[in-house]
């Protein structure tokens, strides 16, 4: 008969399923390195469960042979393959080279090549037969050279492994010490299911039994713990990168971890500093460590050094809870703010001084023009009186020369007003109240009714235009920018001059628009329409080019927007907004 029933195989055949279980729920983070480790780790481990039973249920010596050469491929890649896995989990990645990779399994390939040429050498087994146990045949052999070669470099590797999680068990925050403690778990059973084997102790081959069993701390760590979504290796690099310094505290003020940043800044070894009380490891500003030795939650800002060489710290500390929430540590989070404090410093100084000289231009702005007013003035009233009182004496050319004189002061004369008007701006009473528009708009066309009444320029005004938030007489004065600015560029041969003024509601604003049937603008030119100093159609009309230039800074400081839209030969529509009022 070539097989047999054998109940010992049944549990191996069952634990495959839950095994393949947990890798499955492994494949979706297979971009993880450690993830693949510990898939191909549970591949291998149910693929030793399966051939093992089949070699239990196999009655003759040549099948047990073959499925018992099976089962070394995974036997001996097992141990291996939870050796990467540990590495990996750790944060030791960069141990992982392909060289290292290739020599740790130097060894379990030549095991795997004795066992399957070992019936030219008996290395493995000195002597295979069949053993009867019952009415079981049980596969029966006496070890060779490679066997315990093999076994000892298997111990080697699982011994590595349990180191390595001792030493992550002892550094690491409470987070991670369940999963840490289940790996360890597993690692020992496996390890001892090997050693009770070749014992003598039982007649079976326990190490499968120890490999399923090694699955179950696996799982309750996966799936309980999220072995794969939380992970030192993944907390290491980041920590590890920050530019910030962190250090984690546990309840007795013992520093559990600290990264490469807080190590280089308080000048200390990573290595020897784990485990110190932080008084101990700590020394150059003991007064700081007392301040905060209890608090478990702080923010604030730390100085150290004086002149040139002082640093700027934000100081962040925060408390650790495990899941039952009970307090476990603080971290804490030092993040070097000196630039960004040393660029605010250089600011201020640079926002001071270019205050104190912009009170300085505006001083002597006013200045010039408010003493500027009094020649000027003179200067008109005296033209005036000698063409009224002179006029019948002079002669063509001296009027001609007399009233270029008058228009040339009556230009300064307009040029002060203008830049006293831009030097009041800075005192521009920002506290805005509701203004009705309608009647503000009427006493700015006022302004402008000599002209208007001259050149037959019809206006239309929007009754009931909405109000805004500002203030009467500078509203006035925007209105009264652009009707001027409507006025002037209407176009001397224009029959039929328009200007339209309108107000509507825009959600939580007011936008007014002034349109005139004029001149118009180009695209090119309404990039710099809104310079000091800018003028177009200089032939058309004189001007400062001020009053554009006032009406964008009153806006501004009104909390509002201007613009225009504008076609050469069709006319310009100059638009503003302004906060509405509350209703």
């Amino acid at each position: 008969m070539t097989w047999q029933l054998n109940p010992y195989a049944i549990p191996l055949f069952i634990g495959v399923i839950p095994v393949m279980v947990i890798a499955l729920n492994m494949w979706p983070h297979r971009k993880n390195l450690a993830a693949r480790y510990l898939f191909l780790f549970t591949l291998a481990s149910a693929s030793f469960m399966l051939t093992y039973g089949l070699e239990l249920v196999s009655a003759t010596l040549p099948l047990m042979l073959i499925w018992l050469k099976l089962e070394y491929i995974s036997s001996v890649t097992i141990p291996v393959l939870w050796l990467l896995f540990n590495l990996a989990y750790s944060g030791y990645e960069s141990w992982l080279t392909k060289r290292n990779i290739i020599l740790l399994f130097i060894i379990p390939a030549l095991h795997l090549l004795a066992v399957w040429t070992n019936e030219y050498h008996g290395l493995n087994w000195q002597s295979v037969s069949i053993e009867r146990v019952g009415s079981l045949a049980l596969f029966q052999r006496s070890y060779g050279l490679m066997f315990y070669l093999g076994t000892i470099y298997l111990y080697l590797i699982a011994l590595l492994a349990i180191s390595i999680m001792v030493l992550w068990v002892r550094r690491s925050p409470n987070l991670y010490r369940s999963q840490i403690v289940s790996l360890i778990l597993a690692n020992v059973v496996f390890a001892a299911s090997h050693i009770l084997t070749i014992s003598g102790l039982t007649k079976f081959d326990l190490t499968p039994f120890g490999s399923a069993l090694a699955c179950i701390p696996l799982a309750w760590s996966l799936f309980h713990d999220h072995l794969l979504d939380i992970m030192p290796a993944a907390r290491g690099a980041i920590i590890n990168g920050m530019s910030d310094a962190v250090i984690v505290l546990d309840q007795r003020n013992r520093i559990v971890d600290i990264n490469p940043t807080a190590a280089a800044l308080i000048d200390v070894d990573i290595s020897t500093a784990v485990g110190k009380p932080v008084d101990k490891v700590i020394t150059r500003s003991p007064e700081l460590v007392e301040h905060y030795r209890n608090v478990h939650e702080a923010q604030g800002e730390l100085m150290f050094g004086n002149g040139d060489a002082q640093q700027h710290f934000d100081l962040r500390i925060s408390p650790l809870y495990d899941r039952n929430q009970h307090l476990t540590g603080r971290v804490v989070v030092l993040r070097d703010v000196t630039r960004s404090k040393r660029a605010e410093a250089t600011i201020r100084q640079y926002a001071t001084e270019l205050e104190e000289r912009n009170r300085e231009l505006d001083a002597f702005s006013h200045t010039i023009a408010h003493d500027l007013r009094t020649p000027i003035t003179s200067i008109m009233g005296y033209t005036e009186m000698v063409e009224t009182f002179e006029g019948d004496t002079l002669s063509n050319e001296g009027r001609k020369y007399l009233s270029k004189i008058h228009n040339s002061a009556a230009k300064m004369a307009d040029m002060t007003t203008e830049l006293l008007r831009l030097s009041s701006l800075r005192d521009l009473n920002t506290v805005l109240t509701s203004v009705d528009s309608t009647p503000v708009a009427h006493a700015a066309i006022e302004r402008f009714r000599t002209d208007i009444d001259k050149r037959a320029i019809q206006i239309e005004i929007m009754p009931d235009m909405p109000s805004s938030l500002g203030q009467p007489m500078w509203l006035e004065e925007i209105f009264a920018n652009l009707i001027g600015n409507a006025v002037k560029y209407i176009g001397k041969d224009n029959p039929c001059p328009h200007i339209t003024i309108r107000g509507f509601r825009q959600e939580n604003k007011v936008r007014y628009e002034v349109q005139d049937n004029g001149l118009g603008i180009s695209l090119e030119d309404q990039a710099k329409l809104f310079d000091m100093f800018t003028r177009f159609h200089t032939g058309e009309a004189s001007g400062l080019g001020l009053g554009l230039s006032i009406f964008l800074r009153i806006v501004n400081r009104l909390n509002g927007q201007v613009g225009v839209e504008s076609t050469p030969g069709k006319g310009s529509v100059f638009w503003f907004t302004l906060p509405a009022p509350i209703s």
